[in-house]
């Protein structure tokens, strides 16, 4: 019998741009909660609870998310990038 395993590992999995992005992300959520005057209660803790995961996995690089459908960074280098041979 074959069994499906799910396999977690740590190895960052997340790229640099993707990485910008949670940052720039989560600093907005948690700016709109502290700056925000006339809001509902409700969006205030709201707000830096969807923040805090997103940072936390910008600055880990490793998303859990991504382990689970194992999904692997965008490649670094493009095509206009590499070493053409002559």
């Amino acid at each position: 019998m074959n069994k499906a395993q799910w396999h977690l590992d740590f190895n960052p999995n997340v790229g640099i741009i993707d990485r910008f992005a949670r940052y720039i992300l989560s600093v907005t959520l948690i700016g709109i909660a502290l700056i925000a005057e006339q809001v509902p209660v409700g969006w205030v803790v709201i707000l830096p609870l969807i923040a805090i995961p997103i940072f936390i996995s910008a600055f880990s690089a490793w998303d859990p998310i991504y382990a689970l459908f194992q999904k692997a960074p965008a490649p670094i280098y493009s095509y206009f990038m590499k070493k053409t041979s002559k």
